[in-house]
Order: C-alpha cells, then structure tokens, then sequence
C-alpha cells in the first residue's frame, strides 16, 4: 500500500474516528463505504487525484448493482441496490471527504457539490400508545428479565432514547433525586433527558427490585453481569411483537421514532423534540414534523365543517 493513495488514508481515518468517539457503527459505515469505492477506483488513486466525476461515476455504477452482489449464498435476483442504500454509501464517501479536506491532506473537497441521489420518502406507521402497551402486557414482569425488558421498551418509547444510549447506560448517570437520565450521544454529546413518572417508577422497582445484585457500573445487565446487546434486544422485541399479534414493523429505533411523532401529536415543539433526541441540527427533526403533519391534512379532510354541509356539487 502506497503512504498516499485511499486505502492508506481510511486506516488512519479509523486511527482519527476512535480517538474522537465516533461510534462502531459510524466508523464502520465510513470504512466500508470507502473500501469499495476505492475497488471501484483501482489502481491505488491518491485522494489527490480523485474528482467529483469519479463519485458520480460510482453513483452510476451503484445503480446498476445487484443488491446481493457478490454475496456466496444469496441469489442473484433480489433486484438492485436500493436508492436508500445509495445515498448512504455517498453520505458516508463524503463525510471521508470533508475530513480529509477538515485534517488538510486535502486543499480543496471535490464531492462537496456532489449530491447524493434522492431518494423516496417512505412514511413508517409508528407504533400508537395502544398498540405499545399491548406489547408490554404480554411481558411477564414477575422475574427479573421479564421486568428489566419492560423497563426498557418502555423507557425507549418514553424518552426517545437510542438503543445504543440506553444499553451503554451507567447507574450513576440515573439521578432518580432530579428524574434525569444523562447520556453519551452521538459525537460524544453529552445530554441528560427527563423521566415521565411512568418511566421513573419502572426505572426506580428495576434498580431496586429486579436488578441483579453484581459489581457492575452498567444499568441494564444479564444475571452474570454482561452488558445487554442490541442484537439481543431486537431479537427479544420481536419475540414479544408476534406474541402480542403486532404487524407494524417493530425494532428498537420504531420506540424512538413513535416517541418523535407521538410527542408532536400530544402539543410537544419541534425544538424541544430536538434537544431530546440530541439532534445537533433541525433536519432531522424536521422529518418527524412532516410525518406528524399528515394528521393534520387527514383531520381537516375528516373533520371540515365543509363535509357537514347538506349540499349537492
């Protein structure tokens, strides 16, 4: 590998990434997206010599990928890479990009006016305040396990807390004194998110109740201590949505997203729904507000007084 061409500069990305705290997940993303933009490449292309047309070229050369290309079991007529898959490889190119031009290896960022391409807006039917206690009551919360996943779908649902903020909880970031929950977001963004009384006194019976008494700074354990996994948790929830006969799409981030959406219908602010979720801009946030305005389009075409009137067009 030559000290200046791609493949050299995602390894010391990941150096980078680490030492800032980005997560798993993200420097992962990035890697892998990088890795096979530079295949696409070859020839061992210095950053230097790459410009915008080579991503746009590789947006064209994605488009025509089989969505398992490549893969040693899976068939190869599963259609093509979806446009959502796409935009996340770009995403993930470019965020390479801007920190190659932020750590000056490079002048200039040729992808910064490249943009990813659109992609359709695909509306998820959150879950609705019934449909998520009807999942909770088919849990049985005389034993530890049993409590300890209530406890934490409840809270998922409750504060709009990732799944990843709320399995990498400690205990001495649970203040039941000022009913807060403070957490490590994101880009190492510290934040602390209220308790409703629902969440509180769940929270509080697992701590004093139902958690395992073992030396670990971990809120939610196994019975030997482990930390709870997120695979863990997605393979429990299913488990529980097809025991409770739920066809909505239920994973850990659907509790985040119903929380986002519920809260807008309940009266909550756009701003206020983004210092909760920890969204470092309103973009983000702005999404959940489009979703929770069909309501408002549905009501009016339901409920306008127009509709009551005795009259033939």
């Amino acid at each position: 590998m030559e000290a200046d061409d791609l493949g050299h500069f995602i390894l010391i990305y990941k150096k980078f990434a680490a030492a800032e705290n980005k997560s798993d997940r993200t420097i992962e993303a990035v890697t892998n997206a990088v890795s096979k933009f530079n295949i696409f490449l070859g020839d061992a292309r210095s950053p230097q010599d790459i410009q915008a047309d080579d991503l746009r070229q590789y947006i064209l050369h994605l488009q025509q990928q089989c969505r398992w290309a490549g893969h040693p079991t899976i068939g190869q007529n599963h259609g093509n890479l979806s446009p959502h898959t796409i935009a996340s490889y770009v995403r993930s190119i470019r965020s390479l990009w801007s920190w190659l031009e932020r750590e000056q290896f490079i002048e200039i960022n040729p992808f910064s006016q490249v943009k990813p391409p659109k992609v359709p807006v695909n509306i998820t039917d959150p879950l609705n305040p019934e449909e998520v206690s009807k999942l909770l009551k088919i849990i049985p919360r005389n034993e530890y396990r049993g409590y300890r996943e209530t406890c934490i779908i409840l809270t998922l649902y409750g504060t709009g807390l990732r799944i990843s903020e709320l399995l990498n909880l400690k205990l001495l970031n649970v203040d039941f004194n000022s009913g807060q929950i403070k957490v490590m977001g994101k880009g190492a963004k510290e934040r602390s998110v209220f308790m409703s009384p629902k969440n509180f006194k769940a929270l509080m019976k697992y701590h004093t109740i139902w958690r395992p008494n073992i030396a670990t700074d971990h809120f939610f354990v196994h019975e030997d201590g482990r930390k709870l996994t997120r695979t863990y948790m997605e393979h429990r929830i299913q488990a529980f949505t097809r025991q409770a006969n739920i066809t909505k799409k239920c994973t850990p981030h659907i509790f985040r997203y119903s929380f986002s959406i519920q809260f807008l219908r309940n009266g909550g602010d756009p701003f206020t729904l983004q210092k909760i979720l920890g969204h470092s801009t309103i973009d983000m946030t702005r999404r959940y507000v489009q979703i929770a305005s069909t309501d408002v389009e549905r009501n009016m075409k339901s409920y306008s007084p127009a509709e009551q009137l005795d009259i033939r067009l």
